[in-house]
């Protein structure tokens, strides 16, 4: 469950930030416990401003109990408490059941009446929104030539050069993601605001998406590659899993729109999702090859499953094309190893911090969408997930503003956010401060909880 920190549990949380995260040492406070003598004047002048208000009392107390605490089991009890999972996850029976359900965008609705970080992001989105919704919709033009051949007249197909290698123009791969992008903004926008003008320009683009993707027409084989119509372009699989990701997370959000209509649906589901998920699924190394592009491709899949609510193809990007719960052979569960979550990196099956964190993202999201359907995954193997956020900490607490710009460029580590929000370790706060607070979904970047972690 999604929930505000009071200002009282603010300074609560504070003073525990300052034992725990400042380290402070027990042993001091050990040494000097004889000195520790007062008169009654001074007892009364050292507290007084303390009890003037409850959020002073209570952060006191905190404090008070901590090093008491403290003096009993010693310092390194107190730097590293036993660490446990907050709240429990719960079953949500329909849409929209991925990143976000009814309760989730609750929370959200009634904290943009107290939050201007989120008032001043909705704003910019709203602003976004109506515009958008004013324009053409802007998705790949297609023909069908006398042959068969499925062609965007727009845009170049990809050829080989005279060595042998394939060469793509991007921008068609650009235009297609910038459509998904549309239809998750436009989604949030209808979940907040219950304005069905996002969600029928939202469903408008699906239903072109479809149209340009040509499912069972033209040729019987796209491309003698064995391509689909997309592909043929260099829209491949990583790019088919960022493109399925903001897709699904916005028709999950207006899924239960009442003006969609059977045959709506079906176009949307069986001309566009389903069956660029089973296209994808045949990438069969992202089922144990657990570095990014892996995990983004097989995201792509679960969550367009999770939004199609077929539960034996989920249970493949869980647990792999053979294995189940007990014995996984590939698929998410299978990064709940040391081979990916280390103690001394973010994610052990990559290299650069820049691929390192968008993995940590995938995972992080699949434990978010898997709380909705009532599977912990942040205890998961004794809690291995923290692990990751643990050893991310003084590498990316220490980066340099410069060095923390470069990876804003792919995620702005606002994963650690609902790290602290499962597991309320303090050290992660002082990462958390320099994070910037953002509503949209993109990939390797989580939309903000905006919770004031300080004051």
């Amino acid at each position: 469950m999604l929930r505000v920190m009071t200002k009282s549990e603010n300074g609560l949380e504070l003073a525990v930030g300052n034992v725990i995260a400042r380290r402070v040492s027990c042993r001091a406070i050990r040494s000097n416990r004889k000195g520790l003598t007062r008169s009654p004047k001074q007892l009364h002048a050292a507290l007084l401003p303390l009890l003037k208000n409850v959020a002073s009392l209570l952060a006191f107390l905190q404090t008070l109990i901590v090093a008491t605490t403290c003096l009993a089991v010693g310092d390194d009890a107190m730097v590293n408490p036993v660490p446990r999972v907050f709240g429990k996850p719960r079953m949500t029976p329909s849409h929209p059941c991925t990143l976000w359900d009814l309760e989730d965008i609750a929370h959200y609705k009634a904290l943009l009446k107290t939050s201007p970080e989120l008032k001043s992001a909705w704003n910019k989105l709203q602003a976004w929104g109506d515009k958008r919704i004013q324009e053409p919709l802007s998705v790949p033009a297609h023909r069908q030539e006398a042959d068969g051949k499925w062609t965007f007249t727009d845009f170049k197909r990809g050829y080989k050069s005279p060595e042998g290698k394939w060469v793509f123009v991007w921008d068609f791969n650009t235009a297609l993601q910038h459509r998904s992008s549309d239809v998750s903004n436009l989604g949030i926008l209808y979940a907040f605001s219950g304005d069905e003008k996002y969600a029928t320009f939202a469903k408008k683009l699906l239903l072109a998406l479809a149209d340009a993707y040509g499912h069972g027409q033209g040729n019987p084989v796209p491309d003698p590659n064995g391509y689909d119509h997309f592909e043929a372009y260099g829209f491949d699989g990583g790019d088919s899993g960022m493109f399925l990701t903001k897709a699904c997370s916005g028709y999950d959000l207006f899924y239960n729109l009442l003006t969609i209509t059977p045959n709506e649906r079906s176009h949307i589901e069986q001309v566009l999702i389903r069956p660029l998920a089973e296209h994808l699924k045949q990438a069969k190394f992202m089922y144990t090859g657990h570095g990014r592009w892996g995990m983004v491709c097989l995201y792509g899949v679960f969550i367009s499953v999770v939004t199609l609510k077929d539960q034996d193809l989920v249970d493949s990007t869980l647990y792999g094309l053979g294995g189940n719960k007990e014995k996984p052979d590939g698929g998410f569960f299978d990064c709940f190893k040391p081979s990916c979550l280390r103690d001394d990196r973010l994610w052990g099956a990559d290299e650069t911090s820049e691929d390192q964190i968008v993995s940590v993202y995938v995972l992080t999201s699949v434990a978010e969408v898997m709380w909705h359907h009532g599977v912990d995954l942040y205890s998961y193997q004794n809690m291995a997930l923290k692990r990751a956020f643990d050893a991310g900490i003084l590498p990316a607490s220490t980066s340099s503003d410069a060095e923390m710009g470069k990876l804003a460029g792919v995620s702005v580590l606002n994963s650690y956010e609902y790290a602290f929000r499962r597991y309320q370790d303090a050290h992660y706060l002082p990462l958390i401060k320099r994070l910037k607070p953002t509503l949209v979904l993109e990939v390797g970047e989580l939309p903000s909880l905006f919770v004031h972690y300080h004051q």
